[in-house]
C-alpha cells in the first residue's frame, strides 16, 4: 500500500456520480439505433458502441476529477496496479444488453495496489446502485445491506452458476441437484450482488476478469461473504481466474464438497 491516505468518501461520491451518468448513456434509446455489435474472443463475447461510449465517458470523467489511471474492459490499459487505479466494466452483461435489454450493469472499483477500496455496481435497468467502501460496509441505494451471517446450508440455497461450470465440475452439478436449484443472470457483477444481498446462497464461476468482479468483490466482502478462488485460495482481483462467493457456512460446505470430499 502507498503511504498516502485517499479520501475514500470523496472518491466514492465521484464513483457514484460517474456511474449514474454512465447508466444514463447505456439507457439512451437513441444509441440503440447504432449499436455496432461486434465479437471479441468468440461469437458470444460481444462489444457494442455503447460499451465503448460508456468506457470513454468514464475514463474522461475520472481523469478530469481524480487524475488516476483506469483499466477498462474495452481498451483502456494501465502499466501496473501499483498505487490507485480505477477498474471498469462499462457494460457487464453485454449479451443481455443486446438480446434481453435487462440484467446488465456498470461496474466501477478503485483499487490500491490491487486491493479494492471503493466499489460501485449499478443495476442499470433495475434501477439499483450497490456500493461499498473498505471497512465501512456495503449499501444498496444508500441504505446499509443487512449482515449475511453464516448463511444457509448448501442444500438450502439457490446457487448461481452456468452450464459450462456444470459440465466441467460434476461435483458442482451434484451440488445443484442437492440444492434448491440454480440461476444464471449473465452479469458476474449482478450475480455477486445477489449473494451480497442474501438473495442467492453462492456464485460459482470458472473464469472472471478484474473488471467483472473488482467492485462486486468488495461489496460482497463488506456484506460478510467469503470471496475466493474455486479451490479456496485467496482471490487477487488483478488476475483472471475462478471465483467462489458465499456466506461463511455456505462457502465452507461448498468448498468441502467441490474440492475436498472423496468423489
Amino acid at each position: 500500500m502507498s503511504t498516502s491516505t485517499p479520501d475514500l468518501d470523496h472518491l466514492l461520491q465521484v464513483a457514484l456520480d460517474t456511474v449514474a451518468q454512465a447508466a444514463q448513456i447505456a439507457q439512451d434509446p437513441a444509441r440503440r439505433e447504432g449499436l455496432d455489435v461486434r465479437t471479441k474472443s468468440g461469437r458470444n463475447d460481444l462489444v457494442t458502441a455503447v460499451d465503448r461510449a460508456v468506457e470513454d465517458f468514464v475514463a474522461d470523467r475520472l481523469q478530469a476529477r481524480t487524475g488516476l489511471p483506469l483499466l477498462g474492459e474495452e481498451g483502456h490499459s494501465i502499466d501496473s496496479f501499483q498505487g490507485l487505479v480505477w477498474v471498469l466494466d462499462p457494460v457487464d452483461g453485454t449479451m443481455n444488453f443486446v438480446e434481453t435489454r435487462r440484467d446488465y450493469a456498470v461496474s466501477l472499483a478503485l483499487c490500491e495496489d490491487g486491493v479494492p477500496l471503493v466499489g460501485v455496481v449499478a443495476d442499470v435497468v433495475g434501477g439499483h446502485v450497490y456500493s461499498a467502501v473498505r471497512g465501512q460496509g456495503a449499501s444498496c441505494d444508500g441504505e446499509p445491506l443487512g449482515a449475511l451471517g453464516q448463511g444457509p446450508a448448501r442444500t438450502d440455497c439457490v446457487i448461481i452458476t452456468d452450464l459450462k461450470e456444470m459440465q466441467a465440475l460434476p461435483r458442482l452439478a451434484q451440488c445443484l441437484v442437492e440444492s434448491r436449484g440454480h440461476r444464471r443472470y449473465g452479469s458476474a457483477a449482478l450475480e455477486c450482488v445477489e449473494v451480497a444481498c442474501g438473495r442467492a446462497g453462492a456464485f460459482v464461476h470458472m473464469w472472471v476478469a478484474p473488471w467483472d468482479i473488482a467492485a462486486a468483490a468488495l461489496i460482497c466482502q463488506e456484506a460478510g461473504a467469503v470471496f475466493t478462488r474455486l479451490d479456496g485460495t485467496p482471490l487477487d482481483v488483478r488476475h483472471k481466474g475462478s471465483v467462489l462467493v458465499a456466506p461463511p457456512r455456505t462457502h465452507a460446505e461448498l468448498l468441502q464438497r467441490l474440492m475436498i470430499d472423496p468423489s
